[in-house]
């Protein structure tokens, strides 16, 4: 028997954490970005010309993740459809999540605007999760400000500018939530 065998076997903490907004807002790109496991997706084709303007395929159930933040903790990281169609989505996936990241398309005034009212829907349901807000695609031409994001949300919380593509924004975004959450 090796002297690894021998080794007791801690158990690792597995945290669920549900990334939440609008269509388009990059709640996909999120979950590819820093998942260890090729994600598990729900896209489907668009079939609403709204939503055909953003792009060609949408979440319809969710997407899932999982990332390893050190040895004693895995994330299961779980992206809601943006649609309100899928709305129904939501509560499936947040029985259980420790906390929640909303993210806010800075892109388009009327995806925060929508993203607000997710964002009252799961205070309103589940006042007891923590959440951060993190403001998106700042870098498209015309967006809003982060500043203005802010102040459109008016919430008295963490705000996070993120860009989804980029992993170590990502987990930094993560880290802040499971930060919060711990205190």
């Amino acid at each position: 028997m090796t002297q690894a065998a021998n080794q007791p076997q801690t158990m690792k903490q597995v945290l669920k954490l549900v990334v939440s907004g609008d269509v388009g807002a990059g709640k996909t790109t999120f979950v590819r970005a820093i998942s260890e496991i090729e994600p598990i997706t729900t896209d489907e084709a668009v079939t609403d010309a709204a939503t055909l303007l953003l792009k060609e395929y949408t979440t319809v159930a969710m997407d899932f993740g999982l990332l390893t933040v050190d040895e004693d903790l895995v994330l299961h990281i779980y992206a809601t459809p943006g649609q309100k169609r899928f709305s129904f989505m939501w509560d499936v996936l947040a029985e259980n999540c420790f906390g929640l990241i909303f993210l806010a398309d800075a892109s388009r005034m009327d995806s925060v605007l929508e993203t607000n009212g997710i964002i009252s829907y799961f205070q309103q349901y589940y006042p007891e999760i923590p959440y951060i807000v993190c403001v998106t695609k700042l870098d498209v031409p015309d967006s809003l400000a982060f500043s203005a994001v802010v102040a459109l949300l008016g919430r008295d919380i963490q705000y996070l500018p993120l860009n989804p593509n980029n992993p170590e924004e990502v987990k930094d975004a993560a880290i802040t939530l499971i930060s919060l959450a711990m205190s």
